[in-house]
C-alpha cells in the first residue's frame, strides 16, 4: 500500500505543475485573443478563428483531462493514505475552467443557431439610408461593402417583423436632434451629421473582439408635418453578429418611441 501511495505522489506532483498553469493560462488565452483583436494587434481571423475557435477548444480539453486525472489521483491517494497530497484546488480550478469553456461554447452555438445571419439590417428595403463617400473612405479594412444587399430582406422580415420605418408625431428637425441624443447615449461614434439633410452616420464597436458596425440614420419630413425615421446598421466583417445589429436597431427605435431600453 505504501509503495502504491508513493507512486501516486510521484505522478500527482508533476501533474499539478502541468494542471495549474493550464487552469490559469486558458482563460487568459481567450482574454488575450479578444482584447488583442479589439486593440488591433492582429486581425479577427487570427483572434477569433485561430486563437479562439481552433486553439481554444484544445486548451479546454487539456484542462478537462489534466484536471480530471489529477482529481482522480488525489482522491485515490486520500482513500489509500487517509490524507491529502497535492493542492486539491488545482484540479477543481481546472475542471471549473473546462466546464466554463464548454458552457460558453454551448451558449455561443445556441445564439448562432437561434439568430439569422443578417448582417445588414434596415427599416427601409426600397431606399435604405446611405453612407457618404467620405465615411466610406474612413472604413479602413472593412471586408463587407456598404452597398445594400436585398437578399437578406426576406429573412429580416421573417425574424424581425417589427423593424420598420418609424413615424413620429413631431417635426423632423426636433426628431433629428432627438435621434442624435439617442445615438450618443448608446455610445455610438458620430461621424458626418447634417441637420439640413436630416441624416447622420456613426460607428459602433462590440465589447468582445471589437467588431465594428456602420450605422446610418435618416429623418424625413412628411407632408403632414410628422417625421419618418429610418436606420441602417451593418457589420464590417463577414462574421455572425449573433443578432447584434438587429438588436441595435430595435433599441434605437424603442428609444425614439420613448420606450424604456434595457
Amino acid at each position: 500500500m505504501e509503495r502504491l501511495t508513493d507512486m501516486l505522489r510521484l505522478v500527482i506532483q508533476p501533474l499539478g505543475w502541468i494542471t495549474a498553469p493550464l487552469a490559469i493560462l486558458t482563460p487568459l488565452w481567450f482574454l488575450v485573443a479578444a482584447l488583442g483583436t479589439k486593440l488591433g494587434f492582429w486581425g479577427w481571423a487570427f483572434g477569433l478563428n485561430w486563437m479562439t475557435l481552433d486553439i481554444g477548444p484544445k486548451l479546454i480539453l487539456a484542462c478537462a483531462i489534466a484536471g480530471g486525472m489529477m482529481a482522480i489521483l488525489v482522491i485515490t491517494h486520500r482513500l489509500l493514505a487517509h490524507r491529502w497530497f497535492g493542492v486539491i484546488s488545482v484540479p477543481i480550478l481546472a475542471l471549473l475552467v473546462a466546464i466554463g469553456g464548454y458552457g460558453g461554447r454551448v451558449v455561443f452555438d445556441g445564439l448562432a443557431d437561434s439568430r439569422p445571419l443578417v448582417l445588414d439590417v434596415t427599416t427601409d428595403f426600397e431606399d435604405p439610408p446611405h453612407f457618404t463617400p467620405a465615411y466610406a473612405a474612413r472604413r479602413g479594412n472593412a471586408q463587407r461593402p456598404l452597398d445594400f444587399d436585398p437578399s437578406g430582406a426576406a429573412m429580416q422580415q421573417s425574424y424581425y417583423p417589427e423593424i420598420t420605418s418609424l413615424i413620429v408625431e413631431r417635426d423632423a428637425r426636433t426628431v433629428f436632434r432627438e435621434a442624435l441624443v439617442v445615438a450618443r447615449d448608446e455610445g455610438w461614434r458620430i461621424g458626418t451629421a447634417s441637420d439640413a439633410a436630416g441624416m447622420f452616420e456613426a460607428g459602433a464597436e462590440s465589447l468582445m473582439f471589437g467588431f465594428r458596425d456602420d450605422i446610418a440614420v435618416r429623418v424625413t419630413e412628411l407632408e403632414d408635418g410628422r417625421a419618418r425615421v429610418d436606420i441602417r446598421s451593418l457589420a464590417r466583417q463577414p462574421v455572425h453578429d449573433l443578432g447584434r445589429n438587429a438588436k441595435r436597431v430595435e433599441r434605437f427605435l424603442a428609444a425614439m418611441r420613448g420606450e424604456a431600453v434595457e
